[in-house]
């Protein structure tokens, strides 16, 4: 059967979509597909129509070096995610699917395509029909699904060496996993496919480890592969690492991506990253795989950055590309609007050059190759890296006297060309109407990337090697200093209290007027458009911080001390774990080592309210316990505590006592709540001594006797 949706042909067997089962979300995201829905501009919040919709997911594979001709078979294409990357790019797509729902909306989403054919039904078959090999086979879903249709061992590689059949000689095939050991699972995420913590980590759930996917790869008879790394994950990658090129320290900072639903944050990944890349570790702790195989070509680039969640005419990608064994930057338009932004990166080479070289700076060399930038790839040493090692050895004043050679580097650079500042058009459209007091200096061009990620230090001079953000727009020589020391001191923490702002001459009012400058660039930059973190702040579910969970575990809690000559130590210190009834009443029998000489209960661990009902020694009988508080009393509610350490220390232990009844309730409060609870009871207190006292009764004898 075929439904003709635009200018794509559906084909499927004759009621094969009557049998399906369809997923509840499907007539949602057709509807959104038909409608031509962006997500980077629409209002839904949800996980699935991120999932189908965004184009972000396009990411993962886009970027893969497919020509206008190449036949390309997308294997499992459910409802085209990845799709849009490829029909610009192929000659011919044929897409796949299990799904006939799935289909359609793949269909509708890409009707106006004349390179796309689309068939549904049970995937083997459908390729049985179609016979042929191609170019390229992207097979993401392959390994995970493979249990699916083949029985046996080794499912995985029988479903690889069979999809390998549909490869023609010299092609490539592309499949994606999720790594079994990704670090998101260590640190708290679900494992996907089961929606539980830890299943990846215990082996359930279709994920794989590096080593075992090139177990699989190797006894298919795959021959050459690479391995890519997306990150944060591969739903929407923003960058691609490979074993050419792994990241940075410091670079792999966006890992909150629960979209689907809660998880739990036990470390900072960011942190733990450092760490395993230091030791050279990554590779088996990314939390995703992406495999191309077949035969190594020079246009498969090392690495791949994305820079496409900003306004159409800025979306970019920056790939490092060996040529001839050397490394070279391009800047590909991602979007038809950005052409121009990439075109406009020679200019900007040439006028930067020109006002630069007086002081010995030089930008990057910029040399156009179609729609593309190509750069020379650098080789040096950045000024951030330099600052970070200062930082590594605690050598802050080391990385003042670096600032200082920064700001003088750039005034000087910019002398020449500064002229007193005034706002033009371009800058209040770009920055915002900010009202300054004070009069500045700015040159009539700005890179205003003058960050020490930028700068580098090489045999040949210093070189500003991107220069993307350059624009004929004139700011104040403050701002381009104040962004750098921004930038840089951001999730460094250590540097705060350093007043690294102060010394680099910029007053706090300064800083606010610049803050507020770089919010409005940055909305300009993305043109209307949703950011994917914005979509985060919206969709996902709860993240669960240990330190939370470790407090909400401790309020059920009481702690125990009991000293048996040495006085109260955390060493004769024990937990007691408490279950209050309906009525929150806590019941506890404690029994106490011999030779207690005292005791020391603390209920609660921050601010509380404490409701003593019972408290009793048993002695041969039980015996009523005094005891003292470092809390307030609120007559018969119970005590108020404002500290974080309640105690309640009792006075009259009779020697011997082996057993503690207590009856208690404890509720737990905020503390700001607990402290206007605490102010206003000292004022209630102060006035009942007002008016006990002497001076006050006579002058309400006064207002008496006036009155009548």
């Amino acid at each position: 059967m075929q439904e003709k949706i635009g200018n794509v042909i559906l084909a499927y067997r004759d009621g094969a979509d009557r049998l399906e089962q369809i997923p509840s979300e499907d007539e949602q995201i057709r509807r959104l597909a038909e409608e031509d829905y962006d997500c980077r501009r629409g209002s839904e919040r949800s996980w699935p129509v991120l999932y189908h919709l965004s184009h972000l997911r396009a990411n993962l594979t886009e970027w893969l070096p497919v020509g206008k001709e190449d036949n390309l078979l997308e294997f499992g294409s459910d409802s085209g995610q990845l799709t849009g990357g490829f029909l610009k790019k192929a000659g011919h797509v044929v897409c796949v699917d299990k799904s006939v729902s799935r289909s359609r909306i793949l269909s509708e989403r890409y009707r106006s395509a004349e390179n796309l054919e689309v068939h549904a039904g049970d995937p083997w078959q459908c390729l049985e029909d179609l016979g042929g090999k191609y170019d390229w086979v992207i097979a993401c879903g392959l390994l995970a699904e493979a249990e699916r249709y083949f029985d046996g061992d080794a499912p995985e590689q029988q479903a690889l060496q069979r999809i390998l059949s549909y490869v023609k000689p010299g092609g490539h095939l592309v499949l994606a996993a999720d790594n079994r050991f990704g670090l998101k699972y260590w640190a708290g995420a679900a494992e996907p496919h089961t929606g539980r913590y830890f299943d990846s980590l215990e082996g359930a759930g279709n994920t794989f480890s590096r080593n075992r996917l090139q177990q699989i790869l190797e006894a298919s008879g795959c021959g050459e592969y690479r391995f890519y790394y997306p990150y944060p994950e591969r739903w929407f990658p923003m960058s691609l690492y490979s074993d050419r090129w792994l990241p940075k320290p410091g670079e792999l900072n966006q890992n909150l991506r629960n979209f689907e639903g809660e998880r739990l944050v036990l470390f900072q990944e960011e942190k733990v990253y450092d760490q395993l890349i230091a030791d050279g570790r990554f590779p088996d702790f990314s939390n995703a795989f992406l495999i191309v195989v077949g035969q190594d070509r020079e246009d498969l680039p090392d690495y791949v950055k994305y820079s496409n969640d900003r306004a159409e005419r800025f979306m970019i990608r920056t790939e490092i590309v060996q040529e001839n064994g050397l490394p070279l930057v391009y800047k590909v338009p991602v979007h038809p609007k950005a052409e121009e932004h990439v075109r406009e990166m020679k200019r900007w080479e040439q006028e930067l050059e020109r006002l630069y070289q007086k002081n010995g700076v030089h930008a990057n060399r910029c040399e156009l190759r179609g729609k593309n930038a190509c750069f020379e790839f650098l080789r040096g040493k950045t000024l951030e890296e330099e600052l970070d090692l200062l930082r590594a050895r605690k050598d802050y004043a080391g990385i003042q006297t670096g600032l200082q050679e920064y700001k003088k580097l750039l005034t000087d650079t910019l002398r020449p060309d500064l002229k007193p500042f005034a706002k033009s058009g371009l800058f209040v459209e770009m920055f915002g109407n900010p009202e300054f007091t004070k009069a500045y200096r700015g040159a009539p061009v700005n890179n205003l990337d003058w960050i020490f990620g930028n700068l580098m230090k090489t045999a040949d001079g210093i070189w500003i090697i991107d220069y993307e953000w350059t624009f004929p727009v004139q700011v104040p020589a403050e701002y381009l200093i104040w962004r750098a020391v921004s930038l840089y001191q951001h999730g460094r923490n250590d540097l705060e209290a350093l007043g690294l702002m102060a010394q680099m001459g910029i007053s706090p009012e300064e800083e606010r007027q610049f803050e507020e400058m770089e919010h409005h660039f940055q909305r300009w930059l993305l043109g209307g458009t949703v950011t994917i973190g914005e979509q985060y702040l919206a969709t996902a579910g709860r993240t669960l911080q240990l330190e939370t969970l470790l407090q909400a575990d401790r309020s059920n809690r009481i702690q125990v001390y009991t000293d048996t000559g040495n006085g109260f130590s955390e060493a004769d210190s024990r937990w007691i774990l408490t279950q209050p009834d309906k009525q929150g009443v806590i019941r506890l029998e404690i029994s106490l080592p011999e030779g207690t000489k005292a005791l020391r209960l603390d209920p609660a661990e921050g601010c509380s309210l404490v409701k003593v009902r019972r408290l009793a020694g048993e002695l041969g009988g039980s015996y009523e316990l005094e005891y003292i508080h470092n809390g307030r009393e609120l007559e018969t509610q119970g005590i108020l505590y404002t500290t974080a350490d309640p105690q309640i220390t009792v006075t009259n232990l009779a020697e011997g006592t082996r057993l503690l009844h207590a009856e208690l309730s404890v509720e737990h409060m905020n503390p700001d709540t607990a402290y206007a609870c605490m102010n206003l009871l000292n004022r209630m207190r102060a006035a009942e001594r007002i008016s006990q006292s002497g001076p006050y009764r006579v002058l309400k004898k006064i207002k008496r006797a006036l009155g009548r």
